[in-house]
């Protein structure tokens, strides 16, 4: 189980909740029990960054709009009583249901959500998806309209991610929103015992129906072996699992999997402002020496797509005739050569966080044999985050989730986002420019041949060595009625019922 970088702006975090949840009536356990592979750093509703507190948040927040799960995926309201779209694209109007409430009893307003929205939008974690926003206001308590100087294709996609937080507690302690928050959300925040736990029980105030599961506990557990023993002997009853486990679980009547397809990706991420990273062709070289056939097997089991492509293969904006790299180590020895690398050559340190290494031992015996060398460094993931970010690196191998529109993916390529998921730290006026067109284009097709030229550049210059998506396993107790997992796999303990 990988902990990922799940900057949505999560991003872009898609609200994938059905409504038969609270319907479920269960005539036996009441409480759940999830592990998380690795402890939270905030849940703060603007500033999170990975996968991990978004599984948390999830179960807090609501959100002005979610996404329909039933195949069609269109944005649906769920704060938002309903919305309207002026002809000219460019203002937003949400008209909000009149029966939500916070945690703390006081009624959801247009105000809240304005505030919500501008600092979400303010976040330098979050702010993405609601960027081109030029204003935002209450025209009365239960409407808001968010204005737009531009069309921007995706704006619903994006709506979908901002958490929705009173404005009055917020102003009233900014520090205690990261540590004891208040939504609107079908739980309430108990406790956090730091390294341990996290300990929510249910709103029975819920505007949408009280749940059916009464509390929650996330475990922090890190090792993915004692997960699945916690799993099979009841401990825990339900996870993201590593691959690694999965033939022990499967073979356990008890325990029911599903297999959920992401856009998340495994990847060799190079500091371009480093040498000999910032020469092209060592790049290139870099991405034919990986063997991804071999990787996914080994790393993850074979439960990954082999793809060299930052877009996955069901994303919109992918195409077959975009480049992809093979494995072919005699390549990557000529461009090597052609750099003007003699070899054997000291990479430095391949740094990764504490639950990659296996990635890294893989990818150091591919280098290894075209001649790169890597020492591996393996630090603890808080750490390791502030030295991805800060760019105190040369090379690193990470899973990254960039959820909901194909434009989310700009995180990993424009200058705005060095610093956050622009992790190569790559800088290109072009580039820059192809996502500002990306944006205000609304015609498909047009939209589509844009992200074509994008990933098109992106492959050719090899700003990174995208390796595979990998698949999202949940495991949990089979007698657990869960919902389908839909699209990026985010999961709402609100619709989960115990048989």
């Amino acid at each position: 189980m990988k902990k990922s970088l799940a900057l949505l702006a999560a991003a872009c975090t898609m609200t994938l909740a059905l409504s038969f949840g609270a319907a479920a009536e269960s005539t036996g356990k009441t409480d759940l029990v999830i592990a998380m592979d690795n402890d939270i750093d905030t849940l703060h509703p603007t500033d999170f960054s990975t996968t991990v507190e978004i599984n948390v948040l999830n179960q807090i927040y609501d959100t002005l709009m979610y996404m329909n799960p039933d195949g069609t995926h269109e944005p649906e309201p769920r704060i938002a009583e309903s919305y309207e779209i002026s002809e000219d694209g460019l203002d937003y109007t949400f008209h909000l249901r009149d029966d939500v409430t916070f945690h703390d009893g006081t009624p959801v307003t247009a105000e809240d959500v304005v505030f919500s929205l501008e600092t979400y939008q303010a976040s330098e974690y979050q702010g993405s998806q609601i960027s081109m926003m030029t204003g935002v206001e209450a025209v009365d308590e239960n409407t808001v309209v968010c204005h737009l100087d531009t069309p921007y294709a995706p704006f619903l996609q994006g709506i979908l991610s901002p958490y929705i937080f009173p404005k009055a507690y917020y102003e009233s302690d900014p520090e205690a929103v990261a540590t004891n928050p208040i939504g609107s959300g079908p739980y309430k925040f108990v406790s956090r015992t730091t390294g341990s736990n996290i300990i929510l029980e249910s709103n029975e105030d819920y505007y949408r129906g009280a749940p059916a599961i009464k509390n929650i506990t996330f475990e922090v557990i890190p090792d993915a072996a004692t997960t699945a023993i916690a799993l099979q002997t009841g401990e825990i009853n339900f996870a993201e699992i590593d691959p690694s486990v999965l033939m022990q679980l499967e073979a356990n009547p008890a325990i029911t999997i599903d297999e959920v397809e992401t856009s998340g990706f495994a990847y060799v991420s190079m500091n371009l402002e480093k040498e000999p990273f910032d020469n092209v062709k060592v790049r290139q070289a870099i991405n034919y020496a990986i063997n991804r056939e071999n990787l996914v097997a080994v790393c993850f089991d074979g439960k990954a797509e082999v793809n060299s492509n930052i877009c996955a293969k069901h994303r919109f904006g992918y195409s077959d005739d975009q480049m992809q790299y093979t494995y072919d180590p005699e390549k990557a020895k000529e461009l090597l050569a052609e750099a003007g690398i003699t070899t054997p050559y000291d990479l430095g340190e391949l740094l990764v966080a504490e639950n990659y290494s296996n990635m890294a031992t893989v990818i150091q015996n591919d280098l290894h044999a075209v001649g790169l060398e890597v020492t591996i460094s393996v630090k603890e993931f808080n750490a390791y985050l502030g030295d991805l970010t800060s760019g105190n690196y040369g090379i690193t191998t990470l899973n990254m989730s960039l959820e909901g529109d194909t434009q989310s993916l700009e995180m990993a390529f424009i200058t705005d986002y060095i610093g956050t998921a622009n992790n190569a730290r790559y800088s290109d006026e072009e580039m820059n420019s192809l996502f500002d067109q990306t944006r205000s284009e609304t015609d498909t097709e047009k939209r589509a041949q844009l992200f074509d030229e994008i990933f098109g550049k992106a492959q050719e210059e090899a700003i990174y060595a995208v390796l595979c998506n990998p698949l999202t396993l949940y495991a949990y107790n089979a007698e657990l009625t869960c919902p389908e997992f839909a699209l990026e796999g985010n999961y709402f303990v609100y619709d989960f019922a115990w048989a």
